[in-house]
């Protein structure tokens, strides 16, 4: 049953990535599904480390900042 689901899709290498991409990601509609979950995967997890990076006063961005062993701001 799979394999005559899947006939349509195509059942060689992919020679550069736009082939990759429509022949193997977009030509499954049960792809769709983990594309979005990886999508908003990385969203989240880059918005995460973005609020830690400038909102956490642990996290020294500034040459100034760095080497101060008590934290005296705020």
């Amino acid at each position: 049953m799979a394999k005559e689901s899947r006939a349509h899709l195509y059942t060689g290498m992919p020679t550069n990535l736009t082939e990759l991409r429509n022949s193997i990601w977009l030509s499954d509609p049960g792809a769709y599904p983990v594309i979005v979950v990886l999508t908003f995967a990385c969203g989240f997890a880059g918005s995460f480390i973005s609020y830690c990076a400038f909102c956490n006063p642990d996290v020294r961005i500034t040459p100034g900042r760095r080497q101060q062993l008590i934290r005296n701001w705020e």
